[in-house]
């Protein structure tokens, strides 16, 4: 499976969101879940992203700006799969390593 995104997130503290690229490419044959992990704390999930979408910003989760400070983060994306068909959470994932900006 190919997947299409950035390893650069920006995060705003005074928007509470993150600005990111990804994207669930049209040939994918599963819907996915983004979560965005800083220090094994996940801050940031999508909702469902179906083959041939893709997110450029989401809100951080309540609490989760609280524990970043300003500066650059190494966090990681975390790919949760989910079967079309059934709509099953599959057992398989993907973490990808991503830098984090943290901003003002």
């Amino acid at each position: 499976m190919s997947l299409a995104y950035s390893k650069e997130v920006t995060v705003r503290l005074s928007a509470e969101e993150a600005t990111l690229l990804f994207a669930n490419p049209s040939k994918s044959n599963r819907d996915m879940i983004l979560q965005i992990v800083v220090k094994d704390e996940v801050i940031v999930q999508s909702g469902l992203i179906k083959p041939g979408n893709q997110v450029t910003s989401l809100s951080l989760l309540e609490g989760a700006g609280q524990a970043l400070q300003l500066g650059g983060y190494d966090g990681k994306f975390k790919v949760l799969y989910y079967s079309q068909s059934t709509s099953e959470k599959e057992f398989v994932s993907t973490e990808i390593p991503v830098s984090i900006t943290v901003e003002e």
